[in-house]
C-alpha cells in the first residue's frame, strides 16, 4: 500500500520576521531576500566572544531596503574586531558605505581593516595614537584597493569610527576608551536615567540640518577632518558601536526597546534578530558591536 505523504508547506516569510519594537513593520518583512548581481559577501556576519572583563556581540546585516529589491545590494556595512601584540586592548573598527557610491561595500571592508592593523601596528610600538593619521592609513588602503580594481576612489566612500577599549579596569575600576570617528558612524554609552534606559552619545557626528543624511566628511577623501576623544567609562557600562541603521534607531522611539533588550548579553542569535528589528522608515543596512564591561 502506497501512503499518501502530506505535501510540505510552502515556506512563509512572515516566519522570517525581525522583532517589531514598534509593533509597526516594513513591506520587506513580507519579502524574499535577493542576490546582488556580483559575488558578495554575506548579507549577515556576525561574532560572539569574551576578551579579558569585556564580553561583546557583533552583527552587521543588509538593511531592508537593499535586500528586497532585484537585484539586491550587497551589504555596504562592514566591522573588525581585533587585539593589540600585549592583548591588553580589544580593537574595534565600524564603517557605513555611502549608498550614493557604487562599491562602497569595498571601501568599507578595506577601511575597517585597515583602522585595525594600523591600532595594532602603532600600539605595539608604543606611540601615540593619532587619528587623522590612522584615517589616512585607511585612506591610502581605500584608494588603493579602488584602483586595483579600475574603480575611482569616489566609487569607495564610507563614514568610519574606530575604538581601543581596555580589555581589564584599571585601579578605580573603570575604562578610558579611546575613540576617533569620520562623520556619522557613532559611539553610544547606555544610560539608565530616571525616565527609564536609554543611549548616550560618546562618539561620531550628529545628524543635523534639512538634509541629515547627507555627508560632507567622509574616507578616502577627508581622513585630517578624523576627531577623536578619550571617554571614561565605569565597570559595569555597555557601550555600542553602530553605523546610523542602528544609531538611527538610538535615538527614537526604539531606544528604549534596545537599551532593555541589551541590558545583559544576549544569545548571538538573538543579538542579530535584534539587529534586524523592523521599523517604518528605518530600511538602511546595520551594524553593531556591543561590549558589556565586567559582567
Amino acid at each position: 500500500m502506497i501512503r499518501r505523504r502530506d505535501r510540505p508547506a510552502e515556506p512563509t516569510y512572515q516566519g522570517m520576521e525581525f522583532p517589531r519594537p514598534n509593533g509597526r513593520g516594513t513591506r520587506a518583512a513580507r519579502m524574499p531576500w535577493r542576490l546582488p548581481d556580483e559575488p558578495a559577501l554575506s548579507g549577515i556576519a556576525a561574532d560572539a566572544v569574551s576578551v579579558g572583563g569585556l564580553t561583546v556581540r557583533a552583527a552587521s546585516m543588509v538593511g531592508p531596503g537593499h535586500r528586497c529589491e532585484e537585484p539586491a545590494q550587497p551589504r555596504q556595512d562592514a566591522y573588525r574586531l581585533g587585539r593589540d601584540t600585549a592583548k591588553r586592548y580589544l580593537l574595534v573598527a565600524v564603517a557605513d558605505g555611502m549608498s550614493d557610491s557604487k562599491r562602497s561595500h569595498v571601501g568599507a571592508n578595506v577601511a575597517v581593516t585597515a583602522l585595525v592593523g594600523r591600532l595594532r601596528a602603532d600600539l605595539g610600538k608604543g606611540v601615540p595614537l593619532d587619528a587623522p593619521g590612522i584615517f589616512l592609513d585607511a585612506s591610502r588602503q581605500m584608494a588603493g584597493a579602488a584602483h586595483g580594481q579600475g574603480l575611482a576612489e569616489d566609487d569607495v566612500r564610507a563614514a568610519a569610527l574606530a575604538a581601543v577599549v581596555p580589555v581589564e579596569p584599571d585601579a578605580a575600576g573603570g575604562r578610558d576608551v579611546w575613540l576617533a570617528w569620520l562623520a556619522d558612524v557613532g559611539a553610544w554609552h547606555r544610560t539608565g536615567a530616571s525616565g527609564g534606559p536609554g543611549w548616550r552619545r560618546i562618539g561620531g557626528a550628529e545628524k543635523g540640518g534639512l538634509d541629515a543624511g547627507r555627508l560632507s566628511e567622509f574616507l578616502p577623501f577627508h581622513p585630517g577632518k578624523a576627531r577623536h576623544a578619550v571617554v571614561r567609562v565605569e565597570r559595569g557600562a555597555v557601550l555600542a558601536f553602530a553605523t546610523d541603521g542602528i544609531g538611527d534607531a538610538l535615538t527614537g522611539r526604539t531606544a528604549e526597546w534596545f537599551a532593555r533588550r541589551w541590558d545583559e548579553p544576549p544569545h548571538v542569535a538573538a543579538f542579530v534578530q535584534d539587529v534586524g528589528y523592523e521599523a517604518r522608515g528605518l530600511l538602511d543596512d546595520r551594524t553593531a558591536v556591543v561590549l558589556w564591561c565586567d559582567r
